[in-house]
């Protein structure tokens, strides 16, 4: 008997045809949804975040910007603190040199100047006997504050300014006006104050001796008060007075409140009275309470012993 023999396919015609259509039915829906392929999000995300980089970059390159200026200001700073230091330290020798020539100059002994020769006079006839006015008697000027005298034509005023005095304006503005009032025509006088540093405040401007008129009165007033106003600082008497016997008065008032502090007072007296050598009169007017400062009243009173001076106290 024959066998019956079949041919198997493993595609048939009707599934070719069924793929066929499947994919013909997925180009038809691509080419209908393809317009619509770049209204979805993927393009606009992507534009979003190149612009997210830009800002982000931007903002980066600004942070950049500011350290950098952060980093110059450092640079700047540490600069301006390095010229502080070496500023300081200079001011710190400057001072210290200024302390040193101060000392020297308070042992600087000033030599006696050479004697002028004066010529001999030549004689004048006798005048016919006439009735002569009579001469004045006014031998100086005499100062009475408290008792203080003196009877010289040429007279320096060496006044304290230092912080301490604020408690005595009116006391020392009050002493000043009495000198002044004592004062006559033929008399010259100058006015030194003083205060830490040391500076001065002199009347007249220049330092110098003027004459005691009506006028150059009325412009001590106004000095004497706005002196008040400038009261601050330590109490470089020793410089004061140097300075004051460099004019070679023929007599000082020396008005303070308080003992010196550039220098000991024994040693000051000493320099002083070396410098002098007897040739001014230095009085001494202490200021405010002085019977409670044994220091002021003992440098005061023995600085016009060794001087031919007087000491006097003024508490109010």
């Amino acid at each position: 008997m024959r066998s019956n023999r079949r041919s198997i396919s493993v595609f048939s015609i009707s599934a070719l045809d069924l793929f066929a259509a499947a994919l013909g039915a997925f180009i038809l829906i691509v080419l209908v949804l393809f317009p619509y392929y770049k209204k979805g999000g993927t393009d606009q995300s992507m534009e979003e975040l190149e612009e997210l980089v830009k800002k982000r970059r931007l903002v980066a390159s600004s942070t950049q910007s500011e350290m950098s200026q952060i980093r110059a200001i450092r640079a700047e700073i540490r600069l301006l603190d390095k010229q502080y230091l070496t500023t300081k330290e200079e001011m710190s020798t400057i001072e210290d040199r200024i302390r040193e020539v101060q000392k020297q100059t308070a042992e600087i002994e000033i030599p006696d100047p050479p004697p002028v020769p004066r010529p001999d006079p030549e004689p004048v006839p006798e005048p016919d006997p006439v009735e002569l006015p009579p001469r004045s008697t006014n031998q100086g000027v005499e100062f009475s504050i408290l008792g203080l005298a003196t009877l010289k034509k040429e007279v320096v005023i060496v006044v304290d300014m230092s912080g301490s005095m604020k408690a005595h304006r009116g006391n020392v503005e009050r002493a000043l006006n009495e000198i002044l009032d004592v004062l006559k025509p033929d008399n010259r006088f100058a006015i030194i104050g003083y205060r830490g540093g040391p500076s001065y405040d002199t009347f007249p401007r220049g330092g110098r001796f003027t004459r005691a008129d009506a006028g150059t009165i009325s412009q001590a007033r106004s000095f004497v008060s706005g002196l008040s106003r400038k009261f601050g600082g330590g109490t470089p008497t020793q410089a004061a007075m140097v300075r004051a016997l460099n004019m070679r008065p023929e007599a000082m008032i020396l008005i303070s409140d308080g003992a010196p502090d550039d220098g000991r007072p024994g040693e000051i007296i000493a320099n002083v009275s070396n410098r002098n050598r007897g040739r001014a009169e230095i009085h001494t007017v202490a200021i405010g309470d002085y019977t409670q400062d044994k220091a002021l009243t003992i440098f005061l009173q023995e600085l016009a012993n060794r001087n031919r001076g007087d000491f006097v106290g003024r508490a109010r």
